[in-house]
């Protein structure tokens, strides 16, 4: 039988050799930099400057929103991420993640308000009476805009009362949970 060359493996990649991140690892890490610029851009230039970053580092973030040629926009992202790598950017995650926190519950909140209103004028009484022993100070306007909106509906005329009826509730102080 013919004997086997032994292939060649390099030194740094022998098991007790090189034990850094790989190339794949390095590119995922840089890209994730990139888009936590971006997010932190996208909330506006005033938590840019209030989120104590270096300079050369705030700078580059509020020039983004002034390229708009695809190419230059992407270079740049590549240098803030180069930025980004050369301090902590742990604060900056805690601000982008409150600010993503915070839009999700107001999101939420909306929501809620769309469900009571729907509630309201699909005829829960119950509901309707609920809220204005709630606010009496309301309740009034609320019942009046409820039935307003039932008749809107019913004559498919555009929703000019359940609009109005989405903003008192909104105005409505929430109910503590």
């Amino acid at each position: 039988m013919a004997k086997r060359k032994e292939t060649y493996r390099p030194q740094e990649f022998d098991e007790n050799g090189y034990d850094g991140p790989s190339r794949s690892q390095l590119k995922r890490d840089m890209t994730e930099l990139q888009q936590l610029g971006m997010d932190l851009a996208a909330l506006g230039d005033g938590v840019i400057k209030g989120a104590n970053l270096p300079e050369e580092v705030e700078k580059a973030l509020l020039m983004i929103k002034k390229i708009t040629k695809h190419e230059a926009r992407r270079r740049h992202l590549q240098y803030v991420g180069k930025l980004m790598r050369t301090f902590d950017t742990g604060p900056v995650r805690e601000i982008v993640e409150a600010a993503k926190a915070g839009h999700q519950i107001k999101t939420a909140e909306f929501k809620r308000l769309e469900k009571l209103r729907d509630r309201l004028i699909d005829g829960d009484d119950d509901l309707l009476q609920e809220l204005f022993e709630q606010h009496p100070e309301e309740g009034r306007r609320l019942r009046h805009l409820t039935l307003g909106a039932r008749r809107e509906r019913a004559r498919e005329k555009p929703p000019k009362d359940a609009r109005a009826l989405f903003k008192l509730l909104r105005s409505l102080p929430s109910p503590e949970k």
